[in-house]
């Protein structure tokens, strides 16, 4: 069954937002059990925050995709939006005008590795963000 522009715009919106609430708490919470210090914490801190950091770009850029499939969902014609998109992009100059428009399968196949980089380095933070907890708990 494939998806439509609309519903995969949101499923993409909800994610963006889902994993970049997710990743401001927890480094909120880091930095608070994280303040007893120690020579672990001082090289593993700056890790997890460029992790959150990389995550939290990850996520944006996910909902600016989110953005750009609902504007192909706003057309009538999905090849039409995908040449909007094509279009607008160009005029941002984000990416070069294509000889030939891309169809929308293709666009949320390439989405859908840009969905599971954010996955990755989302379980990459968490993996720093357990560490460090298990050492701020330890040691506090």
């Amino acid at each position: 069954m494939e998806e439509d522009a609309a519903t995969f715009s949101a499923r993409l919106k909800h994610r963006a937002h889902t994993y970049g609430f997710f990743t401001c708490v927890l480094l909120v919470i880091s930095s608070i059990i994280g303040d007893a210090g120690g020579p672990l914490f001082s090289w593993l801190w700056p890790l997890l925050i460029i992790g959150g950091l990389l995550t939290l770009f990850l996520a944006v850029y996910l909902r600016f995709d989110a953005a750009l499939f609902r504007f192909i969902a706003s057309h009538d014609d999905e090849t039409e939006g995908c040449r909007a998109v094509d279009d607008i992009l160009a005029r941002m100059h984000l990416r070069k005008r294509p000889d030939r428009t891309r169809p929308l399968q293709a666009r949320m196949t390439r989405t859908n590795s840009l969905l599971m980089k954010l996955h990755l380095a989302f379980a990459a933070f968490l993996a720093l963000f357990a560490a460090i907890t298990a050492y701020g708990l330890w040691t506090g």
